[in-house]
């Protein structure tokens, strides 16, 4: 270990507070906000995008609560939660507000820098969260907090550090953003077609009137269940975490996309209609908040499932995989709106699904739709396979810099090797 000096966390920072939670039975401090609201469950482990938080709240709220709002280069830590949440970070770059279970680091500059603390952070945490208090909710307050130490190099050596690690995530933002805009390009594409119905050659296409509105000729409305092979609930996992089979849950599901970082090992058998295929749209189906959303596999690993909060959509051998999928997808709306019981246990079971109908253009449009919208959507998913690998290289990388085992001019080798 070079000779750095080690502060607590409250010598770092001008401020180490928490957020809160305004009023829930006043609608008016969430509808309408100007003010991301950052939960436990957003952090992670990176810059925060203000787009993915889920909630947004008023000043009003803010005056009315312990909520505050936080400033540019906060670092959160949660506080709370089982092992897969507590510990979680984010990292502050536009001003936001949180609850009461994200712990909020303010960095005095003249110490230490704000980045450099993001990832120092993430070297100790583990150690941290091992004296956290409780059993299976773990608490890790703000006094434990304030009083961790972390060795603190000067400040152009954690300014150097910051900039090495936060060159990888810089790569994996490029990515991020190139695909946001492959995957709108897609949806724009599905729309142009089949919902303004300006294919090519449309012009030459007469139309006819039906009880769902003018539709092209030799085009017809089908129910989603006659359309698929196989559409149903998954399995009710044993988990293990010695297993090798991966089962997909509600978490995996996110702004119409299937991350498998959520995703858990567990031991049961998975019946072989039940094996997640490339191509299977899942529908989240259970709960509030999660239920309805949709994302599409593209790629997975062999013998994985889904958990029984989730329903497999699995179209039929003449639908084109793309046209099937970005038209699930357009009807994530809806499918939040059909869940069916109490507050807290809503379901959208399966023949909800199956009734919703979709407009079917002929399989020759289908398929030349595909060939257009197929090199897009694949290129965001390689992408998105670059940034996996992008992060398990700096995470590789982070503890060997912020300890000082690798050398700055080391870690900049490795760095040109993968950019």
């Amino acid at each position: 270990m070079p000779a750095w000096s080690e502060l607590t966390i409250e010598q770092c920072c001008t401020r180490v507070t928490s957020g809160g939670t305004p009023r829930r039975n006043n609608p008016d401090f969430y509808r309408g906000g100007t003010v991301p609201w950052v939960k436990t469950g957003e952090l992670k482990d990176s810059v925060i995008d203000p787009s993915a938080i889920e909630e947004w709240i008023t000043e009003e709220a803010i005056r009315d609560s312990s909520a505050k709002v936080l400033p540019r280069d906060t670092v959160l830590m949660a506080m709370y939660g089982d092992g897969r949440t507590i510990g979680s970070l984010g990292l502050v770059r536009s001003p936001v507000s949180c609850n009461q279970a994200c712990c909020a680091m303010i960095p005095n500059p003249d110490i230490c820098d704000a980045q450099f603390l993001f990832y120092a952070i993430r070297y100790y945490r583990d150690a941290w969260i091992k004296i956290a208090h409780g059993g299976a909710q773990r608490n890790l307050s703000g006094s434990i907090i304030r009083q961790r130490k972390i060795a603190v190099p000067s400040l152009p050596i954690q300014k150097r550090i910051a900039s090495i690690l936060g060159a990888y995530d810089d790569l994996i933002e490029v990515n991020r953003r190139r695909i946001t805009v492959l995957e709108e390009i897609a949806r724009r594409l599905f729309d142009e077609w089949f919902v303004r119905f300006r294919f090519p050659g449309h012009e030459s296409c007469s139309r006819i009137e039906t009880p769902d509105g003018p539709m092209p000729e030799g085009w017809q409305v089908s129910r989603i269940g006659d359309l698929t092979s196989f559409l149903s609930r998954g399995i009710t996992p044993t988990y293990d975490a010695n297993a090798s089979s991966l089962v997909i849950n509600q978490k995996c599901i996110r702004n119409q996309r299937l991350s498998l970082t959520e995703a858990r090992t567990q031991s049961k058998a998975v019946p072989e209609d039940k094996v997640v295929l490339a191509g299977d749209v899942l529908v989240n189906s259970t709960g509030v908040g999660t239920l309805g959303r949709v994302a599409q596999a593209e790629e997975v690993p062999p013998g994985i499932t889904v958990d029984s909060h989730v329903t497999i959509v699995r179209a039929g051998a003449q639908l084109n995989r793309d046209f099937f999928g970005l038209a699930l997808l357009r009807m994530e709306p809806m499918f939040e709106r059909l869940g069916a019981g109490a507050t807290g246990q809503t379901e959208l079971n399966r023949g909800r699904i199956a009734d919703q109908v979709l407009i079917m253009p002929p399989a020759n449009l289908q398929s030349e739709f595909g060939l257009h919208a197929r090199p897009i959507r694949s290129l965001a998913f390689k992408l998105a396979k670059q940034n996996y690998a992008l992060a398990e290289s700096r995470d590789i990388l982070l503890p060997r810099l912020v300890s000082g085992e690798l050398s700055i001019s080391s870690a900049v080798r490795e760095l040109e090797a993968v950019a």
